[in-house]
C-alpha cells in the first residue's frame, strides 16, 4: 500500500555523514593550519559532555546565535584548555560553520539517490519528513544539500526534546501530519533507532544497509528500491 507519510532519517540515509564532536573540532582545526597537540580530542570530549543537557536546551530555543554561541564558548574553553589563543575561537567556529552550512564538504555529502526517489515521492502526492536525531544546524545542512524543498517538515530531534528510538519523536510527525500509523513509511540506516523504533509503534519501515549484497525484506540497498519496499506491506 502507498503510504500517505515518508519519514526519512538524514545522516547515512539522505547525506554521507562524518561527524562527532571531537573528530569535527579536529577536522576543522587542521583546514584552519591549526596545530594541536596529541591530547587534543580527549581534551575537547572531557569539555563537551558535561555540557550536553545545556546543548539540548540551546538547541530547544531552535535559534541559531543561541547555537552557535554555545559552539564558539566550546572552542573557547577548548583552545584555553590547549593553552592555545582563545581569540581565534569565533574564526575556527566559523570553519565548522561551513562544514555544516556549505558545499563540497569534507563532513556531508548528498548520495546520488537521494533526490531521484524524493521527486518520484512527491510526483505521487506522498507527504515527506525529514525525522533525524541532529540539531538545530540540521535545517541549514539540508539546505545547502537542495533538499529542502522536497520535504513538508524538517523535525531534528535536539530541537524537538526527543530522540529515536523515542516513540514521541515518531508520534510528533505522525501528530503533525494527522497521519495514523498504517498511513506512514520510515526509512533509515540505523537497526535501533529506526527499525526497531519504527516497528515497535508499528510503523512499517525499512533498514537502508548500502554495503549489503541485495535487497530482502526489511533491507534495501538503496533508496532507490523505496517503492518496491513500500509492497512488502501489501
Amino acid at each position: 500500500m502507498k503510504p500517505k507519510l515518508v519519514t526519512f532519517d538524514c545522516a547515512n540515509t539522505l547525506i554521507w555523514t562524518d561527524w562527532q564532536p571531537h573528530t569535527f573540532a579536529i577536522r576543522c582545526a587542521k583546514i584552519a593550519g591549526l596545530e594541536l597537540p596529541d591530547d587534543a580530542a580527549a581534551t575537547y570530549l572531557k569539555l563537551f559532555m558535561p555540557k550536553v543537557p545545556d546543548f539540548w536546551r540551546v538547541n530547544q530555543t531552535r535559534s541559531l546565535e543561541n547555537w552557535r554561541a554555545f559552539w564558539v564558548q566550546q572552542v573557547t574553553d577548548w583552545l584555553s584548555a590547549l593553552q592555545l589563543p582563545t581569540d581565534k575561537a569565533l574564526e575556527l567556529h566559523l570553519v565548522g560553520e561551513r562544514e555544516i552550512f556549505e558545499t563540497p564538504s569534507h563532513t556531508f555529502r548528498l548520495f546520488d539517490d537521494a533526490k531521484p526517489i524524493l521527486e518520484r515521492l512527491r510526483s505521487q502526492g506522498i507527504k515527506l519528513a525529514i525525522l533525524s536525531n541532529w540539531d538545530t544546524s540540521l535545517h541549514g545542512c539540508v539546505a545547502a544539500h537542495g533538499l529542502t524543498p522536497y520535504f513538508d517538515a524538517v523535525f531534528a530531534s535536539l530541537e524537538e526534546g526527543y530522540e529515536k528510538p523515542d516513540p514521541c519523536f515518531f508520534n510528533h510527525a505522525l501528530h503533525h501530519f494527522n497521519c495514523t500509523i498504517e498511513e506512514c513509511f520510515h526509512v533509515g540506516d540505523d537497526l535501533i533507532d529506526d527499525l526497531q523504533g519504527a516497528q515497535d509503534m508499528g510503523i512499517q519501515a525499512a533498514l537502508l544497509n548500502r554495503s549489503a549484497a541485495h535487497i530482502s525484506r526489511p533491507i534495501i540497498t538503496s533508496l532507490s528500491q523505496l517503492e518496491e519496499a513500500f509492497k512488502w506491506y501489501d
